[in-house]
């Protein structure tokens, strides 16, 4: 991981001044303690794909709809006694080794599954990018896809899958970081994330109600959609009390999508002893899950299939999550608070030893002098020093307390255990995992005496 460290001098006057940018929300007044920490850039290492080339005199049965020809794949399967492998063909294998093949899966490059069989091979396209690159669960995702990196073995010409993460922390920015530490293999121990790619995301079959110019009467229930056969099963099945229906807003065919929009979700009910009743359902339902360690990135829509059933379907993403933005941790401040420094000489005399053996002349007197009828104020088992921060791990005896002015110019306290901070985070993440020294108090000089003031460290985004 790589620490962005500042100067003293800048740090005192609360500054951040780097080439990776500056925390876009702190306030001016927030004092700097941490810059960021980064991570670092790494390649993960995947699975090594023979490269399909154009040939002149390909044979037919091998030659691809892209011109490329499967001879040498198919020869170097025969050659290691595989039966199944997966083919890259693409702009810019005319470079060879040392090419490097990236973009979108259909423009860019293509994938092809091949299999080996008594009736000689079989292509498949491959629709979605997939691949079988783990990424290490302390790595994330910097928004690249996996790459393909060429090469020769054997005299022929591969690819290797590659994807690069930054591991430990956000990607650092261009310039920070010595040179790239060698790449993580597939076979290296450690968890990992699920494989990078796309997977479609199939739910379980769930009953169609649509339009039908022949629909029985007592089926068009609702809406203009015929729930005949949603009936049927509900009187084929008497113990079953409800059934879950997508309606669907047009007329429909097996093999075709509805979108969202142009369905509707239902509850179909009996209705005393031989009548049925349909209700809308408040939130949709989904039957639909992506695999662990996968996310939906596609809207949810529904096939239909024949037979009056349609089933949810998406596309899910897998692999390494986002890497989090980077942060810096600030001190940001909040209320100040006048202090009171145990007993003094002569204050209960004056009427001014509050709480005990508190002396509260010097608060009384800021008071009076602010026309300050009610405050908080911060009580201290004796005097400190200037900088000295009060919280959980500080050692200091310290309690809180309301003073208020009565009619009669006397005054009174009571004690509290908290006090109003009003910290301005400026838009800034409170840190939590810091430990007692991230907030609480610290003595200042401020307003005329010494004042406490409310601070709490916070992360904030960094430009």
């Amino acid at each position: 991981m790589i620490s962005v460290k500042l100067g003293a001098g800048l740090a005192a006057l609360g500054l951040f001044v780097s080439v990776a940018g500056a925390a876009s929300a702190q306030t001016p007044d927030m004092k700097l303690i941490n810059g960021p920490v980064y991570g670092e850039l790494r390649d993960v290492l995947g699975a090594t794909l023979p490269v399909a080339t154009p040939s002149a005199k390909c044979p037919k049965p091998l030659t691809l709809p892209d011109g490329a020809c499967l001879d040498r794949v198919v020869a170097g399967m025969k050659a290691r006694g595989a039966t199944v492998d997966r083919a890259l063909t693409g702009r810019g294998v005319e470079g060879g080794a040392g090419a490097v093949i990236s973009g979108q899966l259909g423009r860019d490059f293509r994938l092809y599954d091949v299999s080996l069989g008594a009736g000689g091979p079989v292509v498949t396209p491959v629709d979605l990018p997939s691949s079988q690159v783990r990424v290490p669960r302390d790595c994330f995702s910097i928004g690249r896809g996996v790459d393909y990196r060429l090469d020769v073995r054997d005299g022929q010409l591969v690819a290797r899958e590659v994807q690069s993460v930054s591991c430990g922390g956000p990607p650092p920015p261009i310039g920070y970081g010595g040179p790239r530490r060698p790449p993580i293999l597939a076979g290296e121990p450690g968890e990992r994330w699920p494989a990078t790619g796309l997977v479609a995301v199939r739910g379980a079959p769930r009953q169609l109600a649509a339009p039908r110019p022949d629909c029985p009467p007592d089926a068009a229930l609702r809406d203009g959609v015929c729930f005949a056969a949603g009936i049927g099963v509900l009187v084929a099945q008497p113990g079953l009390k409800e059934l879950d229906v997508i309606g669907a807003k047009r007329l429909t065919a097996p093999g075709q999508v509805l979108t969202s929009k142009e369905t509707e979700q239902y509850v179909l009910k009996r209705k005393g002893k031989a009548g049925f009743k349909a209700d809308k359902r408040w939130f949709d339902k989904s039957q639909l899950s992506a695999p662990a360690g996968c996310g939906l990135t596609t809207p949810v829509d529904f096939e239909v299939e024949p037979g009056d059933r349609v089933h949810e379907r998406a596309v899910a993403g897998c692999g390494a999550p986002a890497a989090p933005p980077p942060t810096a941790t600030y001190e940001a401040y909040g209320a100040t608070l006048p202090v009171v420094f145990g007993n003094r000489q002569g204050c209960a005399e004056r009427g001014e030893q509050l709480l005990g053996d508190a002396c509260f002349s010097e608060v009384i007197r800021w008071m009076k002098a602010r026309g300050v009828p009610k405050g908080e104020v911060l009580i201290l088992d004796r005097p400190y020093g200037l900088g000295t921060r009060i919280n959980g791990a500080s050692g200091v005896r310290y309690s809180f307390a309301d003073v208020w002015a009565n009619p009669d110019g006397t005054y009174k306290a009571d004690r509290k255990h908290d006090y109003a901070r009003r910290i301005d985070t400026g838009g800034c993440a409170t840190v939590s995992d810091a430990g007692s020294d991230a907030s609480g108090l610290v003595l200042v000089r401020a307003d005329g005496g010494v004042m406490a003031r409310a601070y709490q460290w916070v992360a904030c985004p960094v430009r």
